[in-house]
């Protein structure tokens, strides 16, 4: 979201089926703040980056592969978040897998 431009509230206005395109994807739910993040093998934290990572986000995250299931003890701490944001470290117990695959979802 913070990549779109601001819509003038003042003549001459934004055209309307930019508007109505917006509104339609918010609706639908196509916000632009999930992605996935593959688990360090054999490591006990990954680095993910995201551009929507900011201070006071709360990242979910959803295993897509069995062993990604088996991971425990994910989590992350808030307060390493730059204030610029972009990126947090994740730790994670450590999996001897390759396909450590998350989906996730950021709010902020």
């Amino acid at each position: 979201m913070s990549q779109l431009q601001q819509l003038r509230t003042t003549p001459p206005y934004e055209e309307p089926w930019k508007v109505a395109t917006l509104v339609n994807l918010l609706a639908g739910g196509r916000l632009n703040c999930v992605g996935s993040v593959t688990l360090t093998q054999n490591g006990g934290s990954t680095q993910l980056n995201d551009n929507n990572i900011r201070p006071g986000s709360k990242l979910f995250f959803t295993p897509t592969t069995a062993h990604a299931a088996t991971v425990s003890g994910l989590w992350y701490d808030p307060t390493t978040i730059p204030v610029k944001g972009g990126s947090v470290t994740l730790t994670h117990s450590t999996v001897n897998q390759a396909d450590l695959d998350f989906d996730y979802v950021i709010l902020t």
